[in-house]
């Protein structure tokens, strides 16, 4: 027999052990058939939406095999990275996206060095509504890409954006060759809708503040979960740590209201700025995930 209370400790080593990975795996290949599903058998306003939300948690969890938490060794971790890429026919942006959010890790808060275009904030690209459109994450990727032909930006692979943008083709002919060539345009609309609008507000939140603030990142919460993301300050303390292992570092995290205001409060009424650098203190040790990495 069971004895009262061992389920939580069953269920946290079940969380520690080997297979624990399993639960991203299985959620990401159910999110995305669940993506298509609705897409493909709704009519387009009704599934508008409800995709959204499924292409932004898409993205989270891609982002897990990003950092490399899922597999133990980074390659096998890529492999899945760029086959999403294709699947979600983004056009080798995605692995573009991989090699902004490592740097954004490394130089936290900070432009690195040489890699003006992979920093997070507007005022990488200028001010004005240059400046301002570059807080669109599909902007800034868009205007990132020639950084993978460059000798000093090792965390874009060049044969990776050149792979995505093939699967993404294969995808397209795919779809073409099943009689559902509407099915391109509908995922580049979902897709695209989510990086210009949820995926923006949440990079805002994220990392801004009012002015003073001596923190790193912003925890908050949510109406509607997204994989624990939103415990971001341990996420960035340990990027290796999975979602499913994330924990609160304050006691008092933002509203869910702050999804939206921040933004607001950052590009609109101008009261908000990018929060500090990361302390060196609390970066993890050997945190390999934030290295250039070998495809």
């Amino acid at each position: 027999m069971t004895k009262p209370g061992s389920e939580g400790s069953i269920l946290r080593r079940f969380l520690r052990g080997r297979h624990a990975p399993l639960i991203t795996h299985g959620t990401l290949l159910a999110v995305t058939g669940l993506f298509y599903g609705l897409l493909s058998r709704l009519p387009f306003w009704i599934a508008f939406v409800p995709c959204v939300f499924l292409a932004h948690r898409v993205g989270i969890l891609v982002h897990e095999y990003i950092h490399g938490a899922p597999f133990a060794r980074y390659r096998h971790s890529h492999a899945v990275v760029t086959l999403w890429d294709g699947l979600m026919m983004t056009f080798g942006l995605l692995e573009v996206a991989r090699g902004m959010h490592l740097t954004h890790h490394r130089w936290l808060n900070v432009p690195a060095p040489d890699a003006k275009r992979t920093h997070g904030d507007a005022g990488a690209f200028g001010g004005g509504g240059f400046g301002l459109a570059a807080t669109i994450d599909a902007v800034r990727h868009v205007l990132s890409a020639g950084d993978a032909s460059r000798p000093k930006k090792p965390y874009v692979r060049r044969g990776r954006v050149f792979m995505g943008f093939a699967l993404s083709l294969v995808m397209v002919l795919a779809w073409a060759l099943s009689g559902h060539v509407d099915m391109v345009w509908r995922t580049f609309a979902v897709v695209a809708f989510t990086v210009i609008v949820p995926m923006s507000l949440r990079d805002t939140v994220e990392h801004n503040s009012e002015p003073g603030d001596a923190g790193f990142a912003n925890e908050y919460r949510t109406v509607v979960p997204m994989f624990n993301v939103n415990r971001h300050i341990h996420h960035h303390e340990n990027p290796k740590v999975p979602w499913y292992l994330l924990e609160w570092r304050t006691s008092r995290p933002l509203p869910a209201s702050s999804y939206f205001t921040h933004w607001l409060r950052k590009y609109v009424t101008h009261e908000m700025v990018r929060m500090q650098p990361m302390p060196k203190r609390a970066a993890p040790s050997g945190s390999a995930d934030i290295q250039p990495q070998s495809p």
